[in-house]
């Protein structure tokens, strides 16, 4: 059949795919679609998904396939779900509009003003009443979200006759439904969440005929930041259905039995306004368990909570869907079939994830094409971060970027002229961002840093390559392994189980152990957390093996991430099974547990160090956990010249060979740790005088050091 220009095609409505050129307002359709309905690149249809009628500018995509891609704008006006009919229909040639009023979110400019016409004129977006806009008058597609007013309801464009008026800038304009188009990275979560929440909610029937019961509850747990409550909220706007918001602490009540009746109350009210879907977020607070002394009201909220949800199965329409970031401490009764059925995992994202979510935090952001480009090279060195570090990466590149502004132009008030291509967000902003904001699940983490760089370890040729290679093995992802494999899944398989497996640094005291930990840590690029011995054990019962679980398990969240068992010989001594103390006994069976997962789940690499080795549990140093054994010895006469050399001209002191290798002859037995301290001490002492340092300071610091 021959459709022609008054012909509605229906498609079914899907989201732009990362990265797409989609506008926000506009709609891109297949080119086979684009011909069956008798439209070019830029014209205007009208959209229609039941009462609901917008119109855009249409775009074209080389797939043939039945789907509409729809700028983020237009899902909120059309209400539509993914998957779900929308009509596409030609409308024709539009006329220009004889007038047109124009609501910003902030004054405008002149320039600024002129600029937004320009682009609403040149885009030829459709103009109708009530229609918000995001106008890309910036550069990287950034802009402003403006709204249209106009006399009539039906499409036009602006033309140069178009009179427009700037009504009072209005800050409600910019305020938006979040959808999941403001979510990013979680495909593969949000798809499972629609087969779990969209068809109990919308076809419930659907399940009954099958002679199954739909499921009733929905259970997000993860790490602080990474999205749980933002996906409940866009998921809840994309179905249209009533929803309950609310934190875990807005039912608990002040008196007995005032928060069992918020809860009773809570549910009635959605029931009766099914479908409906009820979100608590914290949900650890309503839901305590009960055996861990809790109090007689948190028994009876959750006891309340578990009868309720016991209800549900004799109704539908009604999904509860809770979040929490401390899953050990709900109750074991809401975790079991017939009351959560499923339990979602919502990590820290992958790097595709972290691109994505920075692409979502950064579309309104005036970004320079260098500065696009470099988001991808962002999002491989922002391993462990959550979506939450994303957005405050992205927000403080832009603050660094309106201080370089500033400072440029003496002040704000002249920075703030500025428009066009002056005002822009650079490269040099998100280096200067990395460089202060570092994930958040290792805020808490106490871990000793060193600057030292992997080019200033002197020496240790083979020993440094052969690490190297093995953190390199260990903290890539799998597609990397994979890529690295000339994409032969089998042999990358194989090689990641070849290097599951930890190091053991062991040597002299001093001989530069922990050190080169620290600097590895810099040359692969990975999160860094050290773990000593000494700040593990606690006096309380229990804390000592919980202290090492959080570490580790922090390790794993941040990954790809290296961690450094510094002084593991306190840290896992051996034991001995006729002594009353159990407390080492304890903390090594905790750190054997959880070597093994975090080696099984990949991405980190554990390495430990120590200048007693014979004092080990063997359990630790057996293969598959520190089973790498390297040793880093005190340093040769080659490697001690080449490191009296090096530190003395980082004092400024340029030595003749003869006279290092005389130094080095006298200092047979040292340590790196020795030769340090004395170049430190010829410096002060040529400090104290307010001179240059000389080789002489060397040699009259000898004996001191000798002395130490």
């Amino acid at each position: 059949m021959v459709i022609n220009n008054t012909d509605a095609l229906p498609l079914k409505a899907s989201r732009p795919a990362a990265g797409s050129k989609v506008g926000p307002s506009e709609v891109s359709v297949s080119v086979a679609h684009l011909q069956a309905i008798g439209l070019a690149e830029g014209d205007a249809v009208a959209l229609h998904n039941g009462d609901h009628t917008a119109w855009a500018v249409v775009r074209s995509h080389d797939h043939d396939e039945t789907l509409v891609r729809l700028g983020r704008m237009l899902w909120p006006q059309l209400a539509v779900r993914p998957g779900e009919p929308v009509t596409v229909e030609a409308v024709g040639e539009r006329p220009t509009a004889d007038s047109a009023r124009i609501t910003p979110p902030y004054n405008l400019t002149f320039n600024l003003h002129q600029r937004l016409l320009e682009r609403l004129r040149d885009d030829g977006t459709p103009l109708y009443a009530g229609n918000r806009v995001l106008a890309e008058i910036y550069p990287g597609g950034a802009g402003m979200l403006v709204r249209i007013d106009l006399a009539s309801p039906s499409p036009s464009k602006m033309g140069d006759s178009t009179e427009v008026e700037l009504h009072r800038a209005d800050v409600s304009v910019s305020e938006r439904l979040i959808t999941l188009a403001d979510v990013g990275g979680c495909d593969q979560i949000v798809r499972r969440l629609r087969e779990l929440v969209e068809l109990p909610l919308l076809r419930p029937a659907f399940y009954r005929r099958l002679g199954v019961r739909p499921p009733k509850g929905v259970l997000l747990h993860g790490p602080p930041g990474t999205g749980k409550t933002l996906i409940c909220k866009a998921l809840a706007n994309e179905l249209g259905v009533t929803a309950y918001r609310m934190s875990a602490t807005e039912l608990v009540g002040s008196v007995q039995g005032e928060t069992e009746a918020n809860l009773r109350l809570l549910f009635s009210r959605a029931l009766a306004h099914a479908p409906s879907l009820v979100m608590i977020d914290e949900f650890d607070v309503i839901a305590t368990n009960r055996e861990r002394l809790a109090s007689q009201s948190d028994v009876r909220a959750a006891s309340q909570l578990l009868t309720l949800m016991d209800g549900l199965e004799e109704v539908d329409g009604l999904i509860l869907m809770a979040t929490t970031n401390r899953i050990q401490a709900i109750d074991p009764a809401f975790r079991r079939p017939g009351r959560f059925e499923e339990e979602i995992f919502v990590g820290p994202p992958h790097q595709e994830a972290r691109a994505e979510i920075l692409s979502i935090h950064t579309r309104e952001m005036p970004l320079t094409a260098e500065a696009q480009d470099a988001i991808a090279t962002v999002a491989g060195e922002t391993g462990g971060f959550t979506g939450a570090d994303l957005m405050h990466l992205a927000r403080s590149a832009g603050l660094e970027a309106a201080d370089r502004l500033a400072s440029g132009r003496d002040g704000f008030e002249l920075a703030d002229s500025l428009e066009g291509s002056d005002l822009a967000v650079e490269p040099g902003d998100f280096e200067a961002a990395l460089r202060t904001v570092r994930p958040s699940v290792l805020r808490d983490v106490v871990t000793r840093t060193e600057r030292i760089g992997w080019d200033q370890i002197v020496g240790l040729g083979e020993l440094k390559a052969r690490l190297r290679e093995l953190g390199r093995r260990a903290t890539q992802t799998d597609s990397a392994r994979s890529e690295a494999a000339g994409g032969d899944t089998a042999t990358a398989a194989a090689g990641a189980t070849g290097v599951e497996q930890g190091v053991l640094l062991h040597g002299p005291a001093g001989s530069g152990k922990s050190a080169l930990v620290h600097a590895l840590a810099a040359e692969l690029g990975v999160n860094f957390v050290a773990i000593e011995g000494s700040k593990v054990y606690n006096q309380w019962l229990g804390e000592s093996e919980e202290a090492v679980r959080a570490l580790f398990r922090r390790a794993a969240e941040a990954r790809p991430s290296l961690v450094l068992l510094d002084h593991i010989d306190a840290l896992a001594p051996v034991r001995a099974g006729d002594t009353g103390e159990r407390t080492d006994e304890r903390v090594v069976s905790a750190l054997l547990a959880s070597l093994d997962d975090v080696l099984a789940g990949g991405q980190v690499f554990v390495v430990g160090a120590s200048n007693r080795p014979e004092l080990i549990d063997e359990a630790v140093l057996r293969s598959g956990r520190l089973g790498m054994h390297l040793e880093v010895p005190n340093p040769d006469t080659a490697r001690r010249a080449a490191l009296i050399a090096a530190l003395a001209d980082t004092h400024g002191l340029e030595l003749d060979a003869d006279l290092v290798a005389e130094l080095a002859e006298g200092t047979a037995g040292w340590s790196a740790a020795d030769i340090m301290m004395l170049v430190s001490e010829a410096a002060s002492r040529a400090a104290l005088e307010d001179r240059a340092m000389s080789f002489d300071d060397l040699v009259e610091a000898l004996p001191a050091i000798t002395r130490l």
